[in-house]
């Protein structure tokens, strides 16, 4: 029904697939800035905090050779005596770092994750997880261009995402897909206990001034996606961008002014 199992083999990594990584890396970032690699470096961070009862963001930072540190947030929720993990870290070293900032600072096991689309900052951790015995689920879509990316690919797929506008119930969170945006595959993940929304990278924070990365963006369908989201979610009142700080639904109302200029 919601779930089906993909396949169990594992693309063998060798340079080649590791530059188109590179490659795909670099479409959730500013155009001016070099693609983030699969390992994040030793100054790369991780930080945790919690914004409602049970729900948490989890960003981790890469630091580029000019100093740059630019952040990507994800979503940790709480789910009985186990977690869902809404993206990994920026990285497959940084990720092993979050699972252990989460076992000390939270005190529950991730029991299962969903990456909302097959950017390195969404995707890069995926084996870190499977190699620990975590289910990760994505779009069959994601699975698909993760193949393609030479990136690792989530063992389970979702189903019932197919059309823009289209919503299935996972667990105590509800998956959205908005339509093609950021990216072709982007979801969205309500928490309705809540009333979180996390965006990913279809959402700009209000710092930003422009799209950001649009190499596999469609600017034509973007807007409409995020009046989708805008509609479907009008109670939320935490809005989780894919880079920068938390707001609310002003930060739908910023990305969709981003096409006016």
């Amino acid at each position: 029904m919601l779930q089906q199992s993909f396949f169990g083999q594992r693309m063998a990594f060798n340079w080649a697939t590791i530059f188109l990584f590179f490659i795909g890396a670099i479409a959730c970032h500013p155009s001016n800035v070099q693609a983030a690699e699969r390992s994040a470096p030793e100054s790369a961070t991780i930080d945790i905090h919690m914004v409602r009862p049970g729900v948490w963001v989890h960003t981790s930072y890469y630091t580029y050779p000019d100093g740059t540190r630019y952040p990507s947030n994800g979503l940790i929720v709480r789910e009985g005596n186990g977690l869902l993990l809404v993206d990994t870290a920026w990285g497959e070293s940084l990720t092993v770092t979050l699972l252990g900032r989460i076992k000390s600072e939270i005190g529950l096991p991730v029991r299962r994750a969903v990456v909302t689309h097959a950017h390195g900052d969404r995707i890069a951790g995926v084996d870190a997880l499977e190699a620990r015995r975590i289910e990760v689920y994505s779009l069959p879509l994601t699975q698909k261009r993760a193949i393609g990316e030479g990136m690792p690919v989530p063992d389970h797929a979702l189903a019932g995402l197919d059309i823009p506008g289209s919503s299935v119930k996972f667990g105590s969170v509800e998956l959205f897909y908005p339509g093609p945006a950021h990216a072709p595959d982007n979801i969205m993940v309500w928490v309705p206990s809540e009333h979180i929304l996390f965006g990913g990278c279809a959402v700009r924070a209000a710092a930003a001034t422009s799209l950001g990365g649009i190499a596999d963006a469609n600017r034509v369908e973007w807007p409409e996606a995020i009046r989708r989201a805008r509609s479907h979610y009008s109670e939320a009142t935490v809005v989780v961008p894919g880079h920068g700080a938390i707001g609310d639904l002003k930060l739908l109302d910023h990305t969709l002014s981003l096409f006016e200029d």
